[in-house]
């Protein structure tokens, strides 16, 4: 049975670029809703209200299978080839304190990275495994080094401060 987690983010646009900012994970969206509320009282986020966008996250459902052949750029990093869809039979993770998020980013150029967002896991055992698969994919395989895993506690804000 597939099981996943909701993700907490804001997406903001102003006269110069647009910002996405990951709040967090969560197992429950009571705690994401407490937490949104944190983050409103923080300047930025409580300036664009509007920007908080929750989503559901496969557990342990691989992006960028394929690899790749050209660049993205930052902005890029949000931009996940395939969305999940959710099956309906598909549970919230439970008894989880900690989730594996798994991303790719290598350096271009001094101002510029290319970053892909991989997905997120259950455990470090299952992150480095598909990495290790990754590894062999064109593009990823040029960088190998270049995974990033992030184990990141569930139902916290990530942010301590405004922007």
């Amino acid at each position: 049975m597939k099981q996943f987690i909701y993700t907490l983010e804001h997406i903001y646009t102003d006269e110069e670029h647009t910002a996405i900012k990951l709040l967090g994970f969560f197992d429950d969206l009571t705690k994401l809703e407490k937490i949104k509320d944190q983050a409103l009282e923080f300047p930025g986020f409580r300036d664009y209200p509007d920007g908080f966008l929750s989503i559901k996250n496969e557990l342990d459902k691989v992006h960028w299978k394929t690899g790749f052949s050209s660049v993205i750029g930052e902005v890029g990093r949000d931009y996940i080839p395939e969305k999940d869809e959710i099956d309906t039979e598909a549970y919230v993770v439970q008894n989880l304190l900690s989730i594996f998020s798994v991303s790719h980013t290598y350096t271009i150029d001094r101002y510029l990275d290319d970053e892909r967002i991989i997905g997120v896991f259950s455990s470090l055992k299952t992150a480095e495994k598909n990495i290790d698969e990754l590894r062999q994919q064109p593009g990823f395989k040029e960088y190998p080094e270049d995974f990033i895993i992030c184990e990141i506690e569930l139902n916290k804000l990530l942010w301590t401060s405004g922007f």
